[in-house]
């Protein structure tokens, strides 16, 4: 956990500028993530590099995949993330990505929610990216997407209960996402990798 931050260091700052009338943009260009402002391209990450290998590759003598996941998150309701045929034996994937699409009618300052890992509360606006490491047989460093409690799940798992409860065991894997807002929707978009 990173802990309060008194003062910036200007060598490891570039751009810091508190000013709301500067107007930046991110965004994905080719295999690189641009920071833009106006037509000026002011830093660039490169992702051309990039690379996760499969637990499906012989090497690593797993049984890797990926899956694609979609989910409406209802006013005030919720939706746990459980991909155990993706992982690992322990249920642990390497990456998942969500993408969160608004209502149009959402007020900018409103438009994030929250998401429940191991009883830790984060919160999430548009785009979340997390990164681990798997390894076959044994749980690693990755992601537990293993089932939220001890019921397996019917195939369209989500526990329902009001008021929204935390894990029920912190050993259980999965993500609950919840929706604060008490008047509209969000749509997940998710990926997930191993």
């Amino acid at each position: 956990m990173i802990g309060k931050v008194y003062t910036t260091d200007q060598r490891y700052v570039k751009y810091l500028e508190c000013n709301p009338a500067v107007y930046r943009r991110v965004y994905f260009q080719s295999c690189n993530l641009d920071v833009k402002e106006g037509l000026n391209i002011l830093t660039t990450v490169s992702l051309c590099d990039f690379k996760l290998e499969s637990l499906g590759s012989s090497e690593l003598g797993g049984c890797g995949g990926s899956g694609k996941k979609t989910a409406t998150l209802d006013p005030l309701g919720t939706y746990t993330l459980t991909a155990p045929e993706i992982g690992q034996a322990q249920g642990e994937v390497q990456m998942i990505v969500v993408k969160v699409k608004y209502e149009k009618s959402w007020v900018e300052e409103e438009r994030y929610l929250n998401w429940e890992y191991k009883g830790n509360i984060y919160p999430l606006h548009t785009l979340m990216v997390l990164t681990g490491r798997t390894e076959a047989e044994i749980p690693w460093q990755g992601w537990d997407l293993s089932y939220y409690s001890n019921n397996p799940p019917s195939p369209d798992f989500s526990p329902q209960s009001y008021p929204v409860i935390t894990s029920p065991n912190l050993s259980f894997g999965g993500i609950l996402f919840s929706n604060p807002n008490e008047e509209k929707s969000a749509e997940l978009e998710i990926f997930i990798f191993n």
